[in-house]
């Protein structure tokens, strides 16, 4: 999902946030985590090309048609999530954590639905089983859009 859609979806839920909880802070902590969860694609275009990108397009063009053999993605895991959620849910934390808590969730439900990747993909354990090895954890229609130079 590209950067502009998490915006405007991190916007969104965290408006709804702040109608229901009155809190700026965490819907402050909702919508910078729904968004800044992406930098782990900023870390990843380093470890491959050793240097950051200049431009964003050439940080997107790097995500959607790069021809690295292996995608990390170490912020994007549900692992984090469900112990993040338990933490909360144990220790009966403030607003912040649950607003944190509750961008991250978007955003990775969202990358879920609308990226072209196997089901657990998401799962960090899943993606270090396979040795973040692209041909084993992205779908066919990920290599085909890629192939023919659409935007993915």
């Amino acid at each position: 999902m590209k950067a502009s859609y998490h915006v405007a979806v991190s916007a969104g839920v965290s408006l709804g946030f702040q109608a229901i909880f009155q809190s700026w802070p965490a819907t402050l902590g909702c919508f910078l985590s729904g968004v800044l969860i992406d930098l782990d694609h900023y870390l990843e275009y380093y470890i491959f090309k050793k240097s950051f990108p200049y431009k964003y397009k050439h940080l997107l063009r790097f995500c959607y048609y790069g021809k690295d053999s292996k995608i990390y993605l170490i912020f994007h895991g549900y692992e984090y999530l469900m112990i993040l959620w338990i933490v909360i849910s144990f220790f009966h934390l403030s607003l912040l954590p649950i607003g944190i808590a509750v961008g991250l969730t978007v955003h990775i439900f969202f990358d879920q639905f609308t990226n072209p990747v196997k089901p657990l993909f998401y799962f960090l354990t899943f993606r270090i089983y396979h040795h973040f090895e692209k041909t084993k954890i992205l779908t066919k229609e990920y290599f085909e859009l890629n192939s023919m130079g659409k935007d993915i």
